[in-house]
């Protein structure tokens, strides 16, 4: 029996010892996991295999961590609050960490789902806090984001604090708090909009459903920008309209899509679908041409007049 214990102990001590060198050639770092709500699972590095994690774990460089339709996790990198909140059938990996806890690189990929990341600190000249995903490449500083992967690869992202730089291919822009941006995969990324939630970022960029109607079937002019002193670009009939993209400052002149690209009607019996999260807001000076326009066109009716 002692023989027996005695080898228990040893098998014991080896397998604690390989567990400890496998965390240590992840990588220099370890992020703690901690389960939020019940269904979380992580792959480990050159495993094919997904295991379950009640309550809590450690992860480091090329572990997976997923969540199911209940699943919620929290992934800590340092104790001053940098971390990562993945919601419900998402998936998330850690691809670099290395460094120290003044000067460090972290990159990680947002999969799959959406993951809120909070940096509470400012990164020095020596660090740098990157996310991929399949349509972007984001690298914050000193910021509080959420990314959102759908199944086809679509990413977006909300910024609610700080800045954050995207990138797409050669395009690049910064995001601003209290603004959204978002990209196709292989696509160049789109306008940066305001949004402070999901469901406004792809109204914003997608357009609301409406209905427009008009006196005896009269046309509305297409101008290049919310003004009646704006050229006239175009007609179009009510019908033919069913989204809109975007709404002046006083709320009464709205982007439409007009020949593969923009113009402006002016309505006062637009009827917007109650699920929309809002229109995209432009200022009354914007013209699609990048410049305001004073060219008139006094034989022109406008809709709301008839």
């Amino acid at each position: 029996m002692k023989h027996i214990r005695l080898y228990g102990v040893i098998i014991m001590t080896i397998f604690s010892l390989l567990i400890g060198l496998a965390v240590t050639a992840q990588s220099e770092f370890a992020a703690s996991l901690e389960v939020l709500n019940s269904g979380v699972e992580v792959q480990r590095v050159n495993t094919a295999n997904f295991i379950a994690v009640e309550i809590e774990a450690i992860v480091g460089v090329g572990d997976i961590i997923r969540t199911d339709e209940t699943g919620e996790a929290r992934i800590t990198f340092f104790a001053d609050g940098t971390d990562v909140t993945l919601e419900p059938e998402s998936e998330y990996r850690i691809i670099e960490f290395e460094g120290d806890e003044e000067d460090f690189n972290l990159t990680v990929e947002v999969i799959a789902g959406q993951a809120t990341h909070r940096l509470n600190r400012t990164l020095g000249a020596n660090s740098s806090y990157d996310v991929e995903t399949p349509g972007m490449t984001l690298a914050a500083q000193g910021t509080v984001f959420a990314i959102r992967v759908e199944d086809n690869g679509r990413s977006g992202m909300l910024v609610f604090e700080g800045l954050v730089d995207a990138g797409a291919d050669e395009d690049s822009d910064e995001v601003p708090a209290e603004f959204g941006i978002r990209s196709e995969v292989g696509n160049d990324l789109s306008d940066v909009v305001r949004a402070s939630t999901f469901a406004q970022l792809d109204a914003a960029l997608d357009g609301c459903p409406v209905t427009v109607t008009t006196l005896d079937d009269v046309s509305i002019n297409i101008r290049s920008a919310p003004s009646r002193d704006a050229e006239q670009i175009g007609l179009i009939s009510a019908s033919e309209i069913n989204t809109f993209f975007g709404v002046n400052g006083d709320g009464n002149w709205y982007r439409i899509e007009f020949e593969d690209d923009f113009g402006w009607i002016l309505s006062s019996s637009a009827t917007l679908e109650s699920g929309c999260a809002g229109l995209r807001v432009f200022e009354n000076s914007f013209a699609e041409d990048g410049e305001s326009s004073d060219t008139p066109d006094a034989e022109s009716t406008e809709e709301a007049e008839g």
